[in-house]
């Protein structure tokens, strides 16, 4: 028998399981980041914006980095 749920219920489940409290800040506190980017873009001043894209980047290939001496090392 399949359990049909609501899609109230639906919902529910999908944010409980998304564990949103744990990504809602981090995304919230970017929107005025993420927007200043933009806003300097549509000036026309692209390098600025190339300036505060730099420390995403570097942190993101460094996350990348990490992830993947992990799994080279505990792999085996």
């Amino acid at each position: 028998m399949i359990l049909r749920l609501s899609p109230w219920r639906r919902l529910r489940h999908g944010l409980i399981r998304s564990r949103w409290r744990r990504w809602f800040l981090p995304s919230l506190c970017a929107l005025p980041y993420v927007a200043s980017i933009v806003w300097l873009l549509l000036l026309g001043e692209g390098w600025i914006a190339q300036v505060l894209l730099a420390p995403l980047l570097m942190g993101s290939l460094l996350g990348l980095l990490s992830l993947w001496l992990a799994r080279e090392e505990f792999h085996r």
